[in-house]
């Protein structure tokens, strides 16, 4: 922080040195200028993104605090390490409750280390069976992106930066954590050359290295299809279904014309449920409140003058127990006669039924060729796909109007924009007025954080104002579907707001305006601008570490569950305590901080060859640390079947872009002849062409004839007891276990 302060005091302004060196100090032209800046040459007004998102310009004390900070979170690791080994023994429901109820892979070995060599351990070729091949995979990314940085960083570490070091000609002066770095190399050196090949050796290697993983993945992900569970796995989704065949026997009978009645097992058609979800959700208030006064009057021994009461709103007195018992009948009633009124309704068609619903066949082979037909010219009807998990859906977005969904989904695009557009105001405007707040005693302690509170703020709440945008104005059809979106939106937003934060300048607009303009600009701009940040994202990957071991901790799910716990019993504070956050701690928020982290170690690593070093580490403790958290002590999740990992590796590929164009644009500015930046510009035409081979080459989303024939050999997986009907539809009796399934071989 006090880098920052000497960085902005009003008489002096630091001057990056090439390829973000320490540089000189030097005033500017008057003092009257600072005045006329006012506020925002004092710090209160950042003057850029990278300024309002706490990026600073290399400099030549950085060294002595990068080793002051390492040894601080080294000191914060241990510290979190060790409160988890405490938590873990003392409170085994919160942190090994999947070895408890027999979902774990194996029982960790006894004692506080137990836990690392259960992680180490981990069956990798199977794992999903007990977590999802979501998660398994997410898990492997840990490998791959220890791969990664092993391949690219040891000749970097080992050849590159003493070569560095003992040719570069010291350009980096006093700025000790550059002299292995491209900074220690002066302008026009004839080292740029080999950067140019070096260029090539990264882009080559990331490449070859991720079809080598995806190429892994597939047998994996066919495994996962072709031992998908009945219903799921012979059923489709239909959606837009014409006002004409919105029924259940219209919806059969039409699929029945097509493939024979005597092939579809059974169809239905999604309805509106409004007055019935209404009394269901009044009975479930009503049994929550019952069991709190209950559990409350259990602490007072059943004490019959301690019976609990409360106060009606006819200002009279009445007994709890008795009110809430008397309100789950009378809901209970409701419910029961709107569910007639509902099933006496959906035999005509249209009124009660929705434009989507779910087609059952006998065979999967007929499924699967209900997803590959093309049902009417018109192509926005009769839309068919694979269904989601039945115990995910989200049955709200399938009761919505296609029309007003098309509105709803343009209005979420718009807000999307309006967060990019706003992001950089949002964080300035609240990091300004929060330095403006006078606290007394306590004002240098303020200062200290005023400042960053508004990126505390942004960061923290961006995934979940994400996910409200679209649950509120996109048709997901099932919640794991709202965490692939936020992956992929997320990431975006990372990048530009985090690796190429020192390019975008005062605005996105005006970045967006730049490049759209003058296209050609971006070499320039990325070139010059992102490579005076190296030491930022070396602090950057080390917070990570830290980041990991406090969530080891399970500090807020265990605070719930001492909050809980003091009213209810273990078990029930336990289930009421999880999961974890799905914004910020869901598979979509930690895949974009994954695969942002191995971008930036890649981007990065050429320039800076010490932060391979240091991504390795990252993901070595993501592997060791979420390789217990994980299958251990996380309650399994809806799985899509490897979804987030393909995704995760197609977002290498855009690191990879941004990779080629920034060290074009610097071997262009920095080398003594074009040349050098004219080899390195001939990656981006393969990296686009690699990235293209990678979408049509792994064809991962469907079954393959060939191994759907492999599949009709094996013995049918066990069925599953979910169906595809709205389960406040289901008779009380009937309703299934809404607990995820607690056996390895039921894998979906």
């Amino acid at each position: 922080r006090g880098h920052r302060v000497i960085a902005q005091l009003p008489h002096l302004r630091r001057v990056p040195g090439p390829g973000g060196g320490g540089g000189a100090v030097q005033e500017p032209r008057a003092e009257a200028r600072d005045a006329a800046e006012g506020p925002a040459k004092q710090g209160l007004r950042p003057e850029d993104a990278a300024e309002a998102t706490g990026v600073e310009v290399n400099s030549e004390d950085d060294a002595a605090a990068f080793l002051t900070g390492l040894g601080t979170n080294l000191l914060m690791i241990a510290v979190c390490m060790t409160v988890f080994m405490i938590l873990r023994l003392r409170f085994p429901l919160m942190f090994s409750n999947n070895v408890i109820n027999g979902t774990a892979p194996e029982t960790p070995p006894e004692g506080m280390f137990g836990w690392v060599s259960a992680s180490w351990r981990l069956p990798m070729d199977h794992l999903e069976d007990y977590v999802g091949l979501d998660h398994a995979m997410l898990l492997e990314f840990a490998h791959l992106g220890m791969r990664l940085c092993l391949r690219i960083g040891a000749p970097l570490l080992c050849i590159v930066g003493p070569m560095n070091f003992a040719f570069g000609g010291m350009a980096a002066g006093k700025d000790q954590l550059s002299y292995l770095s491209i900074a220690n190399v002066e302008q026009g050196h004839w080292l740029h050359w080999v950067y140019a090949f070096v260029v090539w050796y990264v882009v080559v290697v990331v490449q070859m290295t991720v079809y080598e993983a995806q190429a892994a993945f597939l047998p994996r992900r066919f495994k996962w299809l072709r031992t998908m569970p009945e219903p799921r796995s012979t059923t489709v989704l239909v959606e837009n279904i014409p006002p004409e065949h919105r029924s259940d026997e219209e919806l059969r009978k039409f699929f029945g014309e097509l493939f024979s009645a005597d092939k579809v097992k059974s169809a239905y058609v999604v309805k509106h449920t409004g007055r019935l979800q209404e009394a269901l959700n009044r009975k479930t208030a009503s049994e929550e409140a019952l069991h709190t006064v209950k559990a409350d009057w259990e602490k007072t021994g059943n004490d019959p003058a301690q019976r609990p009461r409360h106060l009606t709103i006819t200002g009279q007195f009445m007994d709890s127990i008795e009110f809430y018992e008397q309100a789950i009948k009378t809901a209970e009633t409701d419910a029961v006669a709107h569910r007639e009124r509902i099933n006496k309704a959906s035999a005509d068609v249209g009124g009660v039924n929705a434009a989507a619903g779910f087609v059952t066949f006998h065979d999967r082979s007929d499924a699967e060729v209900a997803l590959s037909l093309s049902y009417t010219a018109d192509m926005e009807e009769w839309i068919v796909s694979n269904p989601p998990d039945p115990q995910s859906i989200r049955w709200e977005d399938l009761k919505a109007d296609p029309n007003a969904t098309s509105a709803e989904t343009t209005l979420g695009y718009a807000l999307i924009v309006g967060l990019y557009v706003g992001y950089l105001p949002i964080i300035i405007g609240i990091g300004y007025y929060a330095s403006q707040v006078n606290m007394g005693p306590l004002q240098l302690f303020w200062m200290s954080f005023a400042p960053s509170l508004g990126l505390l703020f942004m960061m923290n709440f961006l995934p979940t104002f994400l996910l409200i945008i679209f649950r509120k104005c996109f048709s997901l059809k099932c919640d794991a579907w709202s965490q692939q979106h936020l992956h992929t939106y997320y990431f975006w937003f990372n990048m530009v707001f985090v690796v190429l934060v020192t390019a975008v300048g005062q605005s996105f607009v005006g970045f967006a305006e730049t490049l759209i303009a003058h296209p050609l600009s971006m070499f320039e701009l990325f070139g010059s601008k992102m490579p005076t940040a190296t030491h930022f994202y070396m602090n950057y990957l080390v917070l990570q570490w830290v980041s990991h071991s406090m969530n080891m901790m399970r500090y807020i799910n265990m605070f719930k569950y001492m909050a809980f716990r003091k009213i209810f019993d273990e078990e029930t504070a336990r289930s009421m305590s999880e999961p974890e956050d799905q914004d910020f701690y869901g598979i979509g928020s930690r895949s974009t901080r994954w695969t942002t982290n191995l971008v930036i170690t890649i981007v990065f690593s050429s320039i800076s060859p010490l932060i391979s070093l240091l991504g390795l580490i990252n993901f070595f403790i993501c592997r060791a640390w979420y390789g217990y958290l994980i299958p251990f002590t996380e309650t399994r999740k809806p799985d899509l079947g490897g979804a987030f990992w393909v995704q995760k590796l197609r977002h290498i590929f855009i690191g990879l872009l941004i990779y080629s164009i920034m060290m074009t644009g610097l071997l262009l500015s920095r080398a003594s002849s074009p040349i050098p930046g004219f080899i390195a510009g001939g990656t981006l035409p393969y990296v686009a062409w690699s990235y293209r081979r990678f979408r049509t080459e792994f064809f991962w989303e469907k079954l393959p004839f060939s191994e759907f024939r492999k599949a009709s050999g094996l013995k049918p997986p066990p069925k599953g007891a979910l169906q595809y009907v709205q389960p406040e539809l289901l008779e009380p009796e009937a309703k299934p276990d809404a607990k995820p399934e607690a056996k390895p071989e039921e894998a979906h």
